[in-house]
C-alpha cells in the first residue's frame, strides 16, 4: 500500500512540473507589488506602448489583491479604454486606465 501511495504522489509531482513548463508557469516568479502610477502617467504609458506594438505586463487593482497580466494593447476602444490580448493565449482583456496599477515594458 506505502509503495501505490509513493509511486502516486511522484506521478503527481511528475504532473505537475509538466503542466507548468507546457504552460509555462514558474514558482519562482512571484508577483512583485509595484507602487501606484500616476494616472497621467499611466495614460502617457499606454499611449506608447499602443503605439510602439510594445509588449507589457499591467497590474491591476482588483478588489483585495493584486492580478498581473502580460500582453500587447492591439486596439484603442476610446481615450481611457484599450484592448488587450494576453501573451501565449488567446485570450483578450478589455483595460481601462482606473483599473491599472502598474505598467513595465516586458521583453
Amino acid at each position: 500500500m506505502e509503495i501505490k501511495q509513493s509511486a502516486l504522489v511522484d506521478f503527481s509531482h511528475e504532473l505537475v512540473k509538466r503542466y507548468q513548463r507546457f504552460f509555462e508557469l514558474d514558482d519562482a516568479q512571484e508577483l512583485i507589488k509595484q507602487p501606484q502610477m500616476q494616472p497621467s502617467q499611466i495614460q502617457l504609458y499606454m499611449m506608447q506602448a499602443f503605439d510602439r506594438h510594445y509588449r507589457l505586463a499591467i497590474q491591476f487593482n482588483v478588489a483585495e489583491h493584486i492580478e498581473q497580466v502580460n500582453g500587447r494593447l492591439i486596439k484603442q476602444l476610446d481615450e481611457q479604454t484599450y484592448l488587450l490580448k494576453e501573451n501565449h493565449s488567446n485570450l483578450y482583456k478589455i483595460v481601462t486606465l482606473n483599473q491599472i496599477r502598474y505598467i513595465s515594458k516586458n521583453n
